[in-house]
């Protein structure tokens, strides 16, 4: 039996500025500091995330939850999106949600060291990149000091994710602000589906060593639960030419989660995580950290008539101090209340809303570089909002109009409508297009800052960034084993961060943010699959994007043309995966990254391979290779380069 079904069952200066920010070498200090520096018994391994042995035709009809906030099929869904299943993660041998990233078409994933990441979707990629919402089981994890992720801090364990939904595209009528580019949504799998004990340990390469441990059981007579623990030990990588690096660095994690079945109607799931990170400040050669824990209740209600109710709360804690210029604490509680339902036989309802605060406390630890005024700020966010889906046209033709409205502290009302339609011309091809408006609204940086003692700082009257996006795509079967998927895309991007004069060399002080930029970006984003032989399948990919941006007419901000410099115009990945025989799988994964001309980044290939031997039904033995074409590279500006790797694993199912 082949291992997956086994695990299934069971361009102008090398100082980049960050979306019209100033140099990496100033706002990394402030943002992303770091940058510098199976059981016995085989039927118990049933995954029934497994996807990987479905044909092109059951894919295409597999439901997803992100374009709707409703599972609703593949195929009839007006967006592009990707769903990276869990048995395809388990196959890749990824260590990290990022590197997990990687593996889905269309998402810019650059790595700077042995922590930092610039991720984005369709444009404006920096290390605080700031229009791509991402959510772990309804969860939002970006952080409002810059309203983007610290990539550094997201973990789980990699088995335990169920399916990763990326949209690519605003997101904003149901995800809210921040959803300016794309949504990504990790899903992981309830407690009933990871019963049973998991150990695994390894090491190698870029890992002084890792281990993880999780265990499930059953929780009374309707419960289910899983509890875990991991640690990940990672070595420094290399200096732009050659050298130690010095950021080296560790996550340690553990978490629960139990899922109990109240009623035949009602559902009751309780999760949390733990967490510490430390990791060498490149800056003053001292261990920084990082730490925090969240906990997520989500309870469900489902009614006769195929409608349901859903109650979800969290609160995520979080601390970090980097050592050299800021320590902070943040506190984030969030509420929301959704309910779906259908009206007639051709329309179905989700109405919801919710109430979001966070509050944190910002301590500089060296304020003639960087300090945040005032230090304590607290923040209320209460949104509502409705998204109507149509039949128009009995199995073939469906409307979806949606909007939220959000009333937030910076700018007060915000509204974000979308139209999208889906055509099924037949069982193999669908054709579907979207009109959407999202903003990015502002942040602790846009209106807090301050930098070198007043010579940059943020402004109370700084707007949210807007974008209209017009989106054109095609689904289509063509053979048995052949499927491609094709987006278009034309953003028109407003308001846009931008400052009132050139920060490197004013003519005035206070230079201050204003939303004086404009914009857009176009693209083409085209997926293929093939499944040449029962036994292998390819997932191919190409994107190209163009991408202009500039102050308006009379601007002295010389600096926001820079968001144009840090997007490749194109990139292709491919990912084979050989079932060379009933215990033995090898993936190889192949990218090509065109050059940043602009910031000294050339363009790049990559190669990397997993082989996974099933060497007894619950024990697998994992040897992962990355970056194997050349000893070291660099993907982003102002990074490290990133060296190649291998390490082993070893997994037992008890």
């Amino acid at each position: 039996m082949p291992i997956s079904r086994v695990r299934a069952k069971k361009k102008r200066t090398k100082n980049a500025t960050l979306s019209g920010l100033p140099p990496i070498s100033i706002l990394l200090w402030a943002l992303a500091p770091n940058a510098f520096a199976l059981n016995s018994d085989p039927m118990l391994l049933a995954r029934v995330d497994d996807l990987a042995n479905l044909s092109l035709e059951s894919l295409m009809n597999i439901d997803v939850v992100s374009v709707s906030k409703r599972s609703e099929p593949l195929q009839q869904s007006a967006a592009a999106v990707f769903v990276l299943n869990g048995s395809e993660i388990i196959r890749s041998g990824v260590k990290s949600i990022p590197e997990a990233l990687r593996l889905i078409p269309g998402l810019q994933v650059a790595r700077l060291d042995s922590h930092t990441y610039a991720i984005t979707a369709r444009g404006f990629n920096s290390t605080v990149a700031d229009k791509l919402e991402v959510l772990m089981d309804g969860r939002s994890l970006y952080t409002p000091l810059y309203s983007g992720v610290f990539w550094d801090v997201q973990d789980t364990l990699m088995d335990d994710i169920e399916r990763i939904e990326v949209i690519r595209g605003p997101g904003a009528a149901l995800w809210g602000a921040n959803a300016v580019n794309g949504v990504v949504n990790i899903v992981t799998k309830s407690a009933a589906n990871t019963q049973g004990g998991l150990q695994q340990f390894g090491g190698g390469g870029e890992f002084a060593g890792f281990a993880a441990w999780r265990y499930g059981g059953k929780a009374g007579e309707y419960g289910h639960y899983r509890v875990y623990a991991k640690t990940n030990h990672y070595t420094a990588q290399e200096r732009p030419g050659a050298g130690d690096a010095n950021d080296a660095r560790n996550h340690d994690q553990l978490g629960f989660r139990t899922d109990l079945l109240l009623s035949d109607r009602d559902s009751l799931t309780l999760q949390g995580d733990l967490y510490k990170a430390r990791t060498h400040n490149q800056i003053n050669n001292k261990e920084e950290s990082i730490s925090g824990h969240n906990v997520i209740a989500r309870w469900k209600h489902r009614y006769e008539d195929s409608a349901d109710t859903e109650v979800q709360f969290f609160y995520d804690q979080s601390s970090r101090d980097d050592t050299s210029t800021f320590m902070e604490d943040r506190n984030i509680f969030d509420l929301e209340i959704k309910h779906r339902f259908a009206v007639g036989e051709r329309q179905n309802f989700v109405l919801g809303g919710g109430y979001h605060t966070t509050d944190d406390n910002i301590e500089s630890l060296n304020p003639a570089v960087l300090q945040f005024l005032p230090a304590k700020r607290k923040d209320e966010t209460v949104d509502i909002f409705a998204q109507d889906q149509i039949e128009l046209i009995e199995s073939k033709l469906h409307l979806t109009l949606g909007v939220k409205y959000e009333n937030n502290d910076y700018t007060g009302d915000e509204f974000q409508p979308s139209a999208r339609f889906s055509y099924i011309v037949n069982d193999r091809n669908t054709v579907w297009g979207a009109v959407s408006r999202a903003v990015r609204i502002p942040n602790r940086l846009d209106h807090t800052i301050d930098i070198f003692g007043g010579v940059l700082v943020g402004d109370e009257n700084f707007t949210s960034e807007e974008v209209v996006a017009y989106e054109l795509g095609y689904r289509t079967i063509l053979t048995p084993v052949l499927s491609a998927d094709a987006a278009i895309f034309y953003n028109e991007y407003g308001n846009l961060r931008s400052f009132t004069d050139n920060f490197l060399n004013p003519q005035s002080v206070p230079v201050r943010f204003v939303n004086d930029g404009a914009g857009r970006t176009q693209g083409l984003e085209l997926t293929v699959r093939w499944e040449p032989l029962p036994e292998v399948k390819v997932l191919a990919s190409y994107v190209y994007q163009d991408m202009d941006v500039a102050a308006k007419f009379g601007s002295r901000d010389v600096n926001i043309a820079q968001n144009n410099e840090n997007d490749p115009n194109n990139q292709f990945d491919i990912r084979i995966d050989w079932d060379v025989s009933s215990d033995w799988s090898v993936q190889t994964r192949a990218r090509w990254v065109d050059a940043l001309d602009d910031v000294g980044v050339k363009a790049y290939s990559a190669l990397d391979m997993t082989s996974i031997w099933r060497i007894a039904p619950n024990i697998e033995l994992s040897l992962v290779g990355t970056n194997l074409l050349d000893p070291q590279h660099a993907e982003f500006s102002g990074g490290n380069e990133i060296s190649r790797s291998v390490h082993g694993q070893f997994t037992w199912h008890f």
